[in-house]
This record gives C-alpha cells, structure tokens and sequence, in this order.
C-alpha cells in the first residue's frame, strides 16, 4: 500500500500498515500524474506552435 506524508509530501510504499498523525494512505493516483488547475491547450500541432495569427507580421 502507498502512504503520503501530509506534511513532508514523502511517498512511501510497504505492505506493512503505516500510523501516525501525518501519514494517510495515497490513492491509485500515479505520482506525477496529478491533476493542476491548468488545462492543456490543444490549439498547438506537433512542434508546438499555435495556429493563431494574432502575432502575425509583428516581426
């Protein structure tokens, strides 16, 4: 089972059973995975540039 310190951030996995105040167990959520607040922005193609022209003949 997976464990995250609630107050280091610390990510631990054991089969043993974890206590104390700052220890919760951590959802099947991947670390690294974590959803943020930002949405990707699909408006880009592979090499990243965006198909807007709002920045067009500003050269």
């Amino acid at each position: 089972m997976r464990y995250k310190n609630t107050k280091t951030g610390a990510i631990i996995e054991t089969e043993s059973e974890v206590s104390g105040e700052n220890w919760e167990p951590q959802t099947d959520e991947k670390p690294g995975k974590k959803k943020s607040g930002k949405q990707k922005d699909d408006s880009s193609d592979e090499n990243g540039t965006a198909d807007d022209d709002s920045k067009a003949g500003t050269e």
